[in-house]
């Protein structure tokens, strides 16, 4: 990637080094840069007491951390496309269940996910899930339609990504690591932080 620079000498996209979605059998690089929103709860309890105006006021427990992503998928040539459309698909096979590779029990669950945007969300990569996905085919842009094989894509395509933080339950995040380091590190530098298939 040339430092500071959105394009290469041939116009093609270049990556942004730490701003991605990875998995323990894929990267997805952010060649440009996503949507991004961060939101969290707290859950309060109320009591009320004789005579006061208001009630109490009791901390019960903390919601889920949900980050929502839209990525930008730009074709512009015939290896752009392929790597859009099999971007798409390993993002939609994370809502789904897997097989089991030792066939013992039916199933195991979808891929946990790990992400990064600079430092946006964390200053490490965080661990998550995806609840859910969303994209749609805009008739209104231009579609690519000379493909091979008839991968046919518009020109750019929006992806909605629901996401929720996960945590390894020995390292839940309290208010003290969350303002040092955003979400700490969580389940992801212990389920993944050996791994080098991608």
């Amino acid at each position: 990637m040339s430092e500071g620079r959105a394009t290469g000498p041939t116009g093609a996209l270049n990556d942004i080094a730490d701003c991605y979605i990875r998995s323990n059998t894929f990267q997805i690089f952010m060649n440009n840069l996503p949507d991004i929103t961060d939101s969290k709860d707290a859950g309060y309890a109320e009591e009320t007491g004789m005579g006061r105006s208001t009630p109490f006021k009791t901390f019960n427990s903390g919601g889920s951390r949900k980050i929502g992503w839209k990525c930008h998928f730009i074709s512009y040539d015939q290896n752009s496309i392929n790597q859009n459309i099999l971007n798409l698909r390993n993002l939609e096979s994370c809502v789904y269940p897997r097989a089991d590779p030792n066939n013992i029990i039916p199933y195991i669950p979808p891929k946990i996910l790990s992400i990064k945007c600079g430092s946006l969300i964390a200053d490490t990569e965080v661990t998550v899930v995806l609840l859910s996905y969303s994209v749609s085919f805009p008739s209104d842009q231009v579609w690519n339609v000379n493909s091979a094989n008839g991968k046919y894509l518009p020109y750019k395509l929006d992806v909605d990504l629901n996401f929720e933080i996960v945590y390894d339950s020995r390292y839940l995040p309290g208010a003290d690591r969350i303002i040092q380091l955003g979400a700490w590190y969580g389940v992801s530098n212990i389920s993944f932080r050996n791994s080098k298939s991608f």
